[in-house]
């Protein structure tokens, strides 16, 4: 049995996805355009998946990322934390504010609206 620190290669991810998905083993080979022994060696280790698009296709197959097929860890915040959390996009509300600007000064603004509004 495997500790929680332990790594599970890119084999193992697949078998555990694929499980945990409810699909067989040959409905996933099936989706990925492969056959089901060259995926059964993949996830033993026989084999390595050694193109990005091969294994992208296997990842869209079991409708997950590929971070996740790779192991890529997942960063998870302290719900306590006196932190703010930052916008992933700063410049949203930036942009927004300048488009609305922009629009009310648009002198057709109405036009595709009301041909009859003041202003269009």
């Amino acid at each position: 049995m495997r500790g929680a620190g332990d790594q599970l290669s890119i084999g193992e991810r697949i078998a555990f996805y694929w499980r945990r998905r409810g699909l067989s083993q040959a409905v996933l080979a099936d989706l990925v355009g492969r056959t089901e022994d060259w995926l059964s060696k993949i996830e033993r280790g026989e084999r390595e998946i050694r193109r990005l698009d091969v294994l992208a296709d296997v990842a869209r197959g079991l409708r997950v990322t590929l971070g996740d097929l790779l192991g890529e860890p997942v960063l998870m915040e302290d719900e306590a934390s006196p932190r703010r959390r930052r916008s992933r996009a700063p410049w949203t509300r930036t942009s927004a504010l300048g488009g609305w600007h922009g629009w009310k000064r648009m002198r057709r603004r109405f036009a595709g609206i009301c041909p009859t509004c003041p202003g269009s």
